[in-house]
């Protein structure tokens, strides 16, 4: 980095390379929309097959993530984040060249292991390096990227929906990840990682480049450990909370509903190339939705907007239910799944990234966000792999319903039991966590 740029003008530019890995993350996980109707027609894939196609990313992200928080802690947060895009850009390339249902699952399964490595570092490594009266919006610029990355596929699968191009579609993943790839190259370890594996030279270098994060009380950070360890050190009900909130977030439906956009909208009587569009409304709401989050995260906190998300989401999710029952469809749909989506957005969708960086002690965080982290991507496999089978015996009404009652319940439970994080110093946010939910 430039030697005049300031540390401010630093870790800007730092942060926005970082997050070209939540460009990934949404481009990743929203292409398989806009491509699953036309690998269907080109493979005669059954409802459990398109859950396949749709959940092999997960699945591999659920596999990565575990040993995300090992790697992390011992090779270091950049190196991490690198050789996932490299596994990006590889997977990328098998998916838009498959050659049947099988190459097609391999590659996306190579994405899902870029993507749980990617979920995990990238806001762990913005979280490092950001100070604490910015960390809420500085983190959810990542989030603001996934959206960005959702929209893309959505754009690109209506564009190129007509002449069914699905390969181009999946293939053109490549060009972020290699983006990414040189990006980290540019960029500064982060000095806690640095001073925590003792190069304190390193760290002190990179800190007068970035400027101050989370001031004196950073000297404190220690080497990560293992997770049993991470788990003594932070308490059995913190490492539950941060669980049930990765769990919770899917559980909810949003991620269904983001991967499923264009199906739920021809099964609520738009066409499929109205679905298309309709999804491309959906990615602009989360769009927006994500900037209101990063200006105002830091300003109103993680708890208001965690709960209130939730509370939206379950009555829109009961209004859908309504609305399917009723005979009120399509546009009515597409509507309420805007807010849907919305919701979520500026709830537990950025604040789940941002609080888990925020709630465990420094030396426990890499194994218990990577831990938090592999139970958020194994729930999203589960509901996804298990959402079209549900509208199959279920319909779209009875599974919303469904939705609407995890999501009242889980806003009831979070109102009991989730702290408040923001803006405290990283090293002292998991005191007041544990001491509100101490065993």
């Amino acid at each position: 980095m430039s030697p005049t740029r300031s540390p401010a003008a630093a870790r800007t530019l730092t942060v926005c390379v970082a997050s070209v890995g939540g460009l990934l993350f949404g481009y990743g996980t929203g292409v398989i929309a806009g491509a699953l109707p036309l690998v269907t027609a080109d493979y005669g894939l059954s409802s459990w097959s398109q859950g396949a196609a749709v959940s092999a990313a997960l699945l591999g992200a659920a596999g990565t993530a575990p040993s995300s928080g090992r790697l992390a802690d011992r090779f270091g947060r950049l190196p991490v984040i690198g050789t996932a895009a490299g596994v990006y850009a590889v997977g990328s390339l098998v998916s838009a060249a498959a050659t049947g249902a099988a190459s097609l699952l391999a590659g996306r399964f190579l994405i899902g292991l870029s993507l749980g490595a990617t979920s995990f570092a990238v806001p762990l490594y913005i979280s490092e390096i950001a100070p604490p009266a910015r960390r809420g919006s500085l983190v959810t610029l990542n989030q603001l990227m996934i959206t960005v990355g959702l929209l893309l596929s959505y754009v690109g699968a209506y564009a190129l929906e007509p002449s069914g191009a699905w390969r181009f579609m999946l293939g053109i993943g490549i060009a972020p990840a290699l983006l990414l790839l040189a990006g980290v190259c540019l960029v500064p370890e982060s000095p806690d990682w640095l001073r925590s594996r003792g190069h304190d030279a390193r760290a002190a270098t990179a800190r007068l480049g970035l400027g101050p994060a989370d001031g004196p009380a950073a000297v404190t950070v220690r080497r990560g450990v293992g997770l049993r360890q991470a788990c003594a050190l932070a308490g059995r009900r913190s490492v539950a909370l941060g669980l049930a909130i990765a769990v919770l977030v899917h559980l909810t439906g949003l991620n269904t509903a983001i991967y499923y956009a264009p199906t739920i909208l021809a099964a609520g009587g738009l066409t499929s190339a109205g679905g298309i569009l309709g999804s491309i409304l959906v990615g602009l709401c989360n769009v927006l939705a994500t900037v209101i989050t990063v200006l105002f995260l830091d300003r109103w906190g993680r708890r208001p907007l965690m709960i209130g998300g939730l509370v939206v989401m379950a009555l829109t999710a009961a209004a859908i239910t309504a609305a399917e029952l009723s005979g009120h469809r399509g546009a009515v749909t597409a509507l309420l799944l805007c807010l849907f989506i919305t919701a979520g957005a500026v709830g537990p969708a950025a604040v789940f990234w941002v609080y888990i960086a925020e709630i465990y002690p420094s030396e426990a965080r890499g194994a218990l966000m990577s831990l938090a982290t592999a139970a958020h991507w194994a729930a999203d496999f589960v509901v996804a792999t298990t959402f079209l089978p549900l509208v199959q015996h279920l319909s779209l009404a009875g599974t919303f319903a469904v939705y609407a009652g995890i999501t009242g319940a889980s806003a009831l439970v979070l109102a009991q039991y989730m702290p408040e994080t923001r803006g405290r110093p990283l090293v002292a946010t998991a005191r007041p966590a544990s001491a509100h939910v101490a065993e």
